[in-house]
């Protein structure tokens, strides 16, 4: 079914979510020096609900394939996203451990935490596009109604919401080359990630 250009218009919602996170993440770092950007760390919670009510109001046959382009949109432009999250909870964690005194305990461990949970919030709100893909194909008889809720629940975890979303990128035909570009991608920015740590260790050992 080809787009109309109101369809089109439903993009504009998956991308500012991304947006929206993304000047969050920023803002981690410069609200220190920016007073204003403590400000954007709302918005991604705001651009979530209205995912939540967008794609519950579009879950229609005509939106089928848009709906899997966008939570295709989301889901791959936010693991830079989840990457670097998870490097600043890992680097919390072990600033709490290497520095046992109880204050710098408490706050790692709690800052990881909170991370955590931005985290998960910001995964979860990018998911209602997945799940009214899945709902709509369930209803049209192209999947079975337990394999659509177990693909749903799997929009829940970190990692398995990207693997499932790849494997059904291939399984049901859609996106298949964007897929194959971001697993390229990733495979080449995991590679430079390894060496540079090696080369990191290196330099100190040496």
């Amino acid at each position: 079914m080809k787009e109309t250009s109101r369809q089109r218009l439903f993009y504009i919602f998956p991308l500012l979510y991304i947006i929206s996170v993304y000047m969050a993440f920023i803002s981690f770092f410069t609200e220190a020096r920016i007073p204003f950007m403590h400000y954007f760390v709302f918005p991604p919670f705001i651009f979530g609900i209205l995912n939540i009510i967008i794609a519950a109001r579009c879950c229609k046959p005509e939106y089928y394939n848009i709906m899997f382009t966008s939570c295709i949109l989301v889901k791959y432009c936010l693991v830079p996203f989840f990457i670097a999250g998870g490097f600043l909870v890992a680097g919390s964690f072990i600033s709490g451990i290497l520095f046992p005194m109880p204050p710098m305990l408490i706050v790692g461990f709690a800052q990881a935490a909170i991370l955590c949970i931005a985290g998960w919030l910001v995964l979860a709100f990018g998911s209602p596009y997945t799940i009214s893909y899945l709902v709509l194909s369930q209803k049209s008889g192209r999947r079975p109604k337990s394999m659509a809720v177990l693909h749903s629940i799997l929009q829940f975890f970190f990692t398995a919401d990207v693997i499932d979303i790849i494997f059904l990128s291939f399984r049901d035909h859609r996106c298949v080359k964007t897929s194959i570009i971001f697993i390229i991608l990733l495979a080449i920015s995991i590679i430079a990630l390894v060496l540079i740590i090696l080369f990191a260790l290196f330099q100190i050992i040496v």
